[in-house]
């Protein structure tokens, strides 16, 4: 299946898409999104934002597959095709996701070195985010 990198008219339709999928998503900052498409529906996506501008490090977010998609391998092409895109990718995800990204070549940080290997703003937006969601972990490429 093919992986598309989502264009400035796409946005509309991979927003109805997020919404269809009850996951709430927006684009961040400086975004690249990529999805996978059947005919004329997205059945895959994922976002990759660099929060600030020229920053060295990307955040992977907004990972999903439609549920009758799941299973299928899809997400580990989008992580595949992204981190090669990609050179410094950082995701915050739940551990539950643990086997999915270790399986697709990224690493799990372990809570003390946070400090040390996220730049600020992704440390502080990793704080903010754990404190609603405290199974997070942090993956890195």
């Amino acid at each position: 299946m093919k992986i598309s990198l989502a264009e400035k008219s796409d946005k509309k339709d991979i927003l109805r898409f997020y919404k269809a999928q009850h996951y709430s998503a927006r684009f961040l900052g400086f975004d690249r999104c990529y999805f996978i498409k059947i005919n004329d529906d997205i059945i895959a996506s994922v976002m990759v934002s660099y929060i600030i501008e020229n920053s060295e490090i990307s955040l992977l977010h907004a990972l999903v597959v439609n549920q009758t998609w799941q299973h299928q391998g899809l997400a580990s092409q989008l992580i595949s095709h992204v981190t090669k895109i990609h050179p410094s990718i950082v995701c915050f995800a739940d551990e539950k996701l643990t086997n999915l990204y270790i399986k697709n070549q990224m690493v799990s940080i372990e809570e003390n070195q946070f400090k040390h290997s996220l730049p600020e703003h992704l440390f502080v937006r990793f704080k903010s985010y754990q404190q609603k969601l405290p199974q997070l972990k942090v993956f890195r490429n």
